[in-house]
């Protein structure tokens, strides 16, 4: 138990160690999340009005009046899991508090980012440790999470929806894991899985897939299930028909897809295009393909990796049908974050050949993964580590005017950086 803590605590501290050295703050939509977590600490509900200084030399970005008061468009759920950071920062230094109502603080907002990306790092080590009961192959399977994925490109970037979805559905996924010794740990699947939803709307996937399985294999503790969600959906409902007049916040139904989308490039842009694609910037994780394959031999856990294939699948039909699936000013396929946590685990098994297959076979899976996973590190390390590679937004011209640049080969985002530093 005693190294347990140990080991946990020091792949945190060398995730956060990388992702707080990463030069590159991303604050743009997430602008006012520390803004709001402090709200929310004071007891003022993500009642903005004291920031009304910063407010207004931001020109009211992304703000809006439901209740005549200013607050974030976007969902709270962020501002909470950062809540406790934020508190604690306020409480240490007075002054940094004051000075939140007149400057975004992009710094300290990477940094709890930053804290979340490795608290969800450290946590996925243990998942691939309840699955493989290998701390090696958990150690492999953690940095090619952490780094070789969006999640050091963009998650932990400044505080998106997506770095804390993520800490939500890799507890979820431990929990899961370990219910097959301790059934009853499946009631608090529901805990994080309710929360996800109010980080971002998409979670609504993983919600319907998982209370689906837990339905179907956990019966007897469904209703204890649906409780715990419960616990923590009854507060926020009531906060939004106080706030809003509304079961839901207005982001939850806005108008994210069009009947001009186009389905199959948007799909196809989220997986292949050169700037946008998710098997483009981790090419590693192509191999969750044959992870997956490999990953239904054990007829005891086929329903769960069923499951965790239906909300690749689920998200990747959404993300396919929003009106701007390029994913606006990012780096590389943040649509596509929020589900590295089942595609990594995918691939991991690609570092668990079955010995039938041979010594040449299980080799080879080794090899392909070690060296996709450097390749796919090296692109992340762009958008971590290079903020020339933001201004591939806007030049030569604007992305969300010029959708069709993201499929432009000759000039992919990830190579931007390296082409301005020739220039010079």
């Amino acid at each position: 138990m005693r190294s347990g803590v140990v080991q946990t605590v020091l792949i945190f501290a060398v995730l956060l160690g990388v992702f707080a050295a990463s030069p590159v703050a991303t604050s743009y939509d997430s602008r006012w999340s520390l803004h709001t977590a402090l709200s929310f600490a004071k007891g003022q509900g993500g009642d903005l009005t004291d920031d009304l200084p910063v407010l207004q030399k931001e020109k009211y970005y992304a703000i809006e009046f439901p209740d005549g008061r200013p607050r974030t468009i976007y969902p709270i759920g962020a501002s909470l899991v950062a809540m406790p950071a934020v508190a604690l920062i306020a409480l240490v230094d007075p002054d940094w508090a004051r000075r939140l109502s007149t400057t975004v603080h992009d710094k300290t907002e990477k940094f709890i980012a930053g804290m979340i990306g490795a608290a969800a790092g450290a946590i996925f080590f243990w998942v691939m440790v309840c699955q493989f009961q290998s701390k090696a192959v958990a150690l492999g399977a953690t940095a090619i999470f952490a780094f070789s994925t969006s999640m050091w490109s963009t998650a932990t970037r400044a505080l998106w929806q997506h770095g804390p979805l993520v800490l939500m559905l890799v507890i979820a996924m431990l929990l899961l894991l370990k219910a097959r010794r301790r059934a009853e740990l499946v009631q608090y699947v529901a805990i994080p899985l309710a929360f996800s939803y109010l980080m971002r709307p998409t979670a609504v996937v993983p919600i319907a897939v998982l209370s689906a399985y837990v339905l179907l294999y956990y019966r007897p503790w469904f209703l204890r299930y649906v409780l715990w969600a419960l616990l923590i959906a009854i507060p926020w409902i009531a906060f939004n028909i106080h706030i809003y007049g509304n079961l839901l916040p207005p982001y939850y139904s806005s108008n994210a897809f069009s009947p001009n989308t186009r389905f199959v490039e948007g799909l196809l842009g989220n997986l292949f295009s050169p700037s946008r694609g998710l098997f483009v910037f981790s090419p590693v994780l192509l191999l969750s393909l044959s992870g997956f394959v490999l990953a239904l031999r054990d007829p005891s856990q086929r329903a769960l990796h069923i499951a965790f294939a239906l909300i690749i699948l689920g998200h990747l039909v959404i993300i396919g049908e929003a009106s701007m699936w390029w994913a606006g000013h990012s780096f590389g396929p943040r649509f596509t974050t929020d589900i590295v946590p089942f595609l990594t685990y995918f691939t991991a098994f690609n570092l668990r050949v079955p010995a039938e297959f041979g010594r040449a076979a299980r080799i080879a899976g080794r090899t392909a993964v070690v060296a996709l996973a450097i390749v796919s590190a090296a692109i992340h390390s762009q958008g971590a580590l290079r903020g020339v590679t933001l201004q591939w937004n806007v030049e030569p011209s604007n992305i969300d005017q010029n959708p069709s640049r993201a499929w432009d080969w000759r000039n992919p985002q990830f190579l931007h950086g390296i082409r301005e530093s020739r220039a010079r």
